[in-house]
């Protein structure tokens, strides 16, 4: 199943949804090559404020990947249409390899109070 179709199944739990492109990615990454390199999170904007990636809820998390997962989608056609011979899967493969956000989907910093 694609990264997009898990971000946007019903009646899944977040934290499942996270589980399943943790694993893709990690394929991703290693068939890349880059499963030893740390890529450091980033900050979201959120209605809270301006906060890292990784004190985001799972629900938060789901979100943000979708957009991200449009976005590199778009990356990877504009970058095929304009470089013929290229491949879309090693593309996509890259773009998701190095992504801070895929990367560090289960880089989560729970804060248990709250």
């Amino acid at each position: 199943m694609s990264i997009t179709k898990i971000l946007t199944e019903k009646d899944v739990d977040a934290s499942v949804k996270l589980e399943r492109v943790a694993e893709i990615v990690a394929k991703a990454r290693d068939t890349y090559g880059n499963t030893d390199v740390e890529i450091p999170t980033t900050k979201v904007n959120t209605t809270n404020g301006y906060i890292g990636f990784e004190f985001l809820e799972d629900e938060g998390k789901v979100e943000v990947l979708r957009v991200q997962a449009v976005k590199l989608k778009a990356k990877a056609i504009e970058y095929v249409e304009n470089h013929p011979g290229s491949n879309m899967t090693r593309k996509v493969e890259e773009l998701l390899a190095t992504n801070p956000y895929f990367a560090n989907i289960s880089a989560g910093t729970g804060v248990e109070y709250l």
